[in-house]
């Protein structure tokens, strides 16, 4: 067995704590869905039917439950990367779930193992027992869009890299064998085809009664069903969707692949049936679709569907061109915040702070806006999404805080000739206050964690740790997780830079509440260790961190993929 990947990464694992990013780009390592088990008590990974689900639950109860180490070198990414994995974690005892188990008989060691979940309800019951460890494993079809409870994670299994699969021959290195099952399908057959119904009806014809139970595995059947319509028409795929919106879109991409002239026809037929059609008909078709940029935008802004299906709508947006006003201002009237928090120290005591009235971007600044910016200006920007069409809608990261101020100059000068702003308006870094006071408008003094939404913990509000998605998504994603102004994404997402200065040490700050605005912690100039304020949390932020009031902190010269910022015009 090949060790299935997971998308969380050796990076975000060390910047957990924010570090000084790269000075380069290079390969991420991923980690191996028994190491994440190991980390995270409580994991729920996504993967389609043909993944090898079933089989690295298998992989993961071996390891967990006490056998010896494998000490072959497990390759992390297309660079060839290689290092054993382990279980990092105390002993378990591996427990496969069962509709009648009962948790409380569970031993206090134990291990739970759910495989192909279809309620996100035992959720719940699992999150109620702190000391309980479970993995999860299901069809993001069905899973994907669940709101998890608070202490469970949310990942995606990979498919099978090329390098994991060097040793085979090339035909075997094709994207379609990065999922396990197809893989072991045409190795049993002695085959590589090019393509899924090429594989299937090659099983079809050549299968003998030994390989009959191959037609019987769980990813065959969207393959088996999708050649019983290969002659229908448009209109009625898309009725069948209607009846089967969980389980017609594995259909649908077969018979696409076996017929490509159909996809144009079939998505416009699609973006009529709804959001989860939309959705699709954006998938299966590159082209122009009737209705689909404007069925895309009310699925990002309505906060309709589960997180991960916002998050390929957002995606699908931004190839197309997102029509939002990404650059937008919101009106934050001046007033007095209740500032800081008792739950970390960096972050007491609580206060009282006067702020003027600004007015603050809506959202953090995208890549499509810094792009312009390094274009214009030739500076350097060391970010995987910079050329990526997909995620031009997105924060911007890999951003030192002196590329935050260089822009914010930029867009001064460019917004004064656009009209934007005012001929003397200024575009710059909100101070903390100023964020505070944008995040959580009037809520009063409290000793409970403070959200820019007014009311308790929720993931489904925000791009947390929790969401899964573990990196930046399209702005404006989680409409019901604005602050009280209007302003969006400020829990979450990306962690956004102040202009204030925090001190040298990462620990503590040098600048302590309560905050004074005449004490130097504003300063344009300090010595060049000296970190800056971070705000907001990220996408792999908890609860604790993701919030009105956390502080945060970063050399000005450090980056990585999970800070940006946003501005101010004053």
């Amino acid at each position: 067995m090949i060790p299935l990947l997971t998308d969380w990464t050796e990076e975000d694992r060390a910047a957990k704590g924010l570090r000084r990013g790269p000075a380069s780009l290079t390969a991420p390592v991923h980690r191996t869905a028994l190491e994440l088990a190991a980390e995270a008590p409580k994991l729920l990974l996504l993967a389609p039917p043909g993944a090898g689900r079933t089989t690295m639950l298998r992989h993961v109860a071996r390891f967990a439950g006490g056998a010896p180490p494998d000490p072959m070198p497990v390759v992390r990414n297309e660079e060839g990367l290689a290092k054993a994995e382990a279980w990092d974690a105390p002993r378990a005892t591996p427990v496969f779930w069962e509709p009648a188990l009962a948790l409380d008989s569970l031993p206090p060691d134990a291990l739970l193992l759910v495989d192909d979940a279809s309620d996100p309800a035992p959720l719940a019951a699992i999150a109620a027992r702190p000391g309980l460890r479970a993995l999860v494993v299901g069809d993001p079809a069905v899973a994907g869009g669940w709101v998890l409870p608070q202490g469970f994670r949310r990942h995606r299994l990979l498919p099978l890299l090329a390098a994991q699969r060097a040793h085979l021959t090339e035909a075997l290195r094709a994207p379609l064998f990065g999922l396990p099952g197809y893989l072991a399908v045409a190795q049993r057959l002695g085959v590589a085809p090019a393509t899924a119904p090429i594989l299937r009806d090659t099983l079809l014809v050549r299968a003998t009664p030994a390989e009959a139970d191959l037609l019987d595995a769980g990813f065959m059947r969207p393959l088996l069903a999708a050649r019983m319509l290969e002659n229908a028409g448009p209109a009625m795929l898309a009725l069948r969707f209607l009846e089967d919106e969980a389980g017609m879109p594995a259909v649908l991409r077969h018979v696409v692949a076996a017929d490509p002239d159909i996809a144009a026809p079939l998505a416009a037929c699609l973006v009529r049936t709804g959001d989860a059609g939309a959705l699709l008909a954006a998938e299966i078709e590159r082209g122009p679709v009737p209705g689909l940029v404007a069925a895309l935008v009310a699925i990002v802004e309505g906060g309709r569907l589960g997180v991960p299906q916002r998050a390929q709508a957002g995606r699908e947006l931004a190839r197309r061109g997102d029509p939002r006003d990404l650059s937008a201002l919101v009106e934050v009237p001046g007033g007095e915040v209740a500032m800081g928090s008792p739950l970390a120290v960096p972050s007491a005591p609580m206060h009282r702070v006067a702020v003027g009235g600004l007015r603050m971007g809506r959202y953090p600044v995208v890549n499509a806006v810094y792009a312009r910016f390094v274009a214009a200006m030739g500076r350097a920007w060391v970010s995987p999404a910079r050329d990526d069409p997909a995620l031009a809608n997105a924060p911007a990261t890999d951003l030192t805080w002196r590329d935050a101020v260089a822009c914010c100059a930029w867009l001064t000068e460019t917004w004064r000739a656009e009209g934007r702003i005012g001929p003397t308006e200024i575009v710059r870094l909100p101070s903390e206050p100023e964020w505070e006071w944008a995040a959580r408008g009037r809520q009063p003094e409290s000793e409970a964690p403070v959200h820019p939404w007014a009311t308790p913990w929720d993931g489904d509000r925000c791009n947390g740790d929790s969401a899964g998605l573990n990196a930046p998504c399209a702005v404006g994603m989680f409409p019901r997780g604005k602050s009280p102004w209007g302003v969006e994404d400020m829990a979450g997402q990306v962690w956004e830079w102040c202009h204030t200065l925090w001190g040298p040490e990462m620990a503590l700050p040098s600048f302590a509440y309560p905050w004074t605005g005449g004490d130097g912690r504003e300063a344009a100039e300090a010595p060049p260790d000296w970190r800056r304020v971070l705000r907001g949390g990220c996408f792999s932020s908890p609860a604790e961190k993701a919030n009105a009031h956390y502080r945060g902190s970063l050399e000005p010269d450090g980056f990585w993929r999970g800070n940006g910022f946003r501005v101010v015009v004053g």
